[in-house]
């Protein structure tokens, strides 16, 4: 695509080039820009999931955060690429090129530095923002696990009560009283208050 709008840019005559340096500085400033405006986009995308994270209005950022993490590892990769060729350049062949290819190299190789270096950032925030979901996820896990959990204590002690009292065998108590189910009820309805109690006061401890 770079090369694509500085080749259109040179036939409308809208840009010259007086040497190959200036052309390829020219492409890879593009490249750059290009570069420069997704990461711009993807940091704008990251606040809005963090402000939506922060909000408690996570439930659907999941996939717009994998989303936005693997489209800069792919920046973060043409970035490194970048970096390092002109660093190499830069740095290895300064003796063996002319003064305005070694500036050309030079100014590439700080504004790659750059870049990339921004992307390191944006990449470490899409990590603590993944981190942070996970852990809310993990809380609201806990929370229906604790859930399931009080509603099973407190229905084991009933099941068991009605369980004793649904085995066909001679000797049950109140089987022949009238107000025996009512009895058996409220002993049930009883022990499973307490047992409710008593699970909420750990889970406060």
């Amino acid at each position: 695509q770079s090369v694509d709008a500085i080749r259109k840019a040179v036939e409308n005559g809208t840009r010259k080039f007086r040497s190959p340096a200036e052309l390829i500085e020219a492409v890879m400033g593009q490249s750059l820009d290009g570069m420069a405006a997704e990461l711009g986009g993807l940091s704008e995308t990251l606040d809005g999931i963090e402000d939506r994270i922060v909000c408690d209005a996570w439930h659907s950022e999941r996939q717009a955060l994998v989303d936005a993490r693997r489209q800069l590892v792919v920046i973060h990769r043409q970035m490194a690429t970048l970096t390092s060729l002109f660093r190499h350049l830069d740095h290895s062949h300064r003796n063996d090129l002319p003064d305005p290819v070694n500036d050309m190299a030079a100014r590439l190789s700080h504004r790659a530095h750059t870049l990339y270096h921004d992307g390191e950032q944006l990449q470490a925030r899409t990590r603590l923002l993944q981190d942070e979901l996970m852990a809310k996820l993990t809380m609201q896990s806990n929370q229906l696990l604790y859930i399931l959990s009080v509603m099973t204590a407190v229905l084991l002690p009933m099941t068991i009560i009605s369980g004793l009292f649904g085995m066909n065998v001679g000797g049950l108590p109140l089987l022949d009283s009238p107000i025996g189910f009512w009895v058996v009820t409220a002993v049930s309805l009883l022990v499973a208050c307490a047992v409710y109690l008593f699970v909420r006061r750990l889970g406060r401890v």
